[in-house]
């Protein structure tokens, strides 16, 4: 499943604000028991981990998104 999502990450730019920064959500790592790592990277193309519930807002910009694949919320 992470690896599906990872690779529509690749497809699509999705936009994450941790404070009061912008960053784009490059990777998602494996689900841990009490963490979920997330990689992302900033203006400047740097890398930087961080914890999913870091997360303050999502702005998604999905392209090819196969709904019957990834469903309907």
């Amino acid at each position: 499943m992470i690896e599906k999502l990872n690779n529509l990450l690749t497809e699509n730019e999705v936009m994450v604000r941790i404070g009061t920064t912008w960053y784009v959500l490059d990777e998602l790592g494996e689900i841990d028991i009490d963490s979920f790592p997330i990689m992302v990277s900033d203006d400047d193309g740097e890398v930087h981990e961080f914890d999913m519930a870091d997360i303050d807002e999502f702005d998604p910009v999905f392209k090819n998104l196969d709904m019957n694949n990834m469903g309907v919320a």
